[in-house]
């Protein structure tokens, strides 16, 4: 075997291991983006956020996951277009999805290095 073969060998394990963390990352992502999920419903079931009138907004609310090249993350959005007012207006005074989202980002993030071994 040559030295070549050798640093092939270490160079497809090398890539094997960043696979594999990517794909940990994006089960943890899609983890954390039902947690957020689950947690903005609960809440804004006794209209923490806002007052529900007709539910219209609550329901449209979805989380996903994302793994878009090396990018491995989470998302929680509305899916009303007066989502966007609903988060800024009265200088965020009923903003959810911020809320939610530093709610869960330094637990993500603390799990994340861990798994990456950062």
């Amino acid at each position: 075997m040559s030295i070549y073969d050798d640093v092939n060998k270490v160079t497809r394990n090398i890539e094997q291991i960043f696979q594999r963390r990517k794909v940990a990352l994006y089960a943890l992502s899609l983890d954390y983006a039902a947690r957020a999920l689950q947690d903005f419903r609960s809440k804004q079931a006794q209209d923490t956020y806002w007052i529900n009138r007709t539910f219209t907004a609550v329901d449209s609310v979805f989380s996903d996951a994302f793994f878009d090249g090396n990018t491995v993350g989470w998302l929680i959005a509305h899916g009303v277009q007066y989502g966007v007012y609903l988060e800024l207006a009265n200088d965020g005074k009923h903003q959810s999805l911020r809320t939610t989202i530093n709610q869960f980002a330094k637990p993500f993030l603390d799990a994340a290095k861990k798994l990456v071994g950062g």
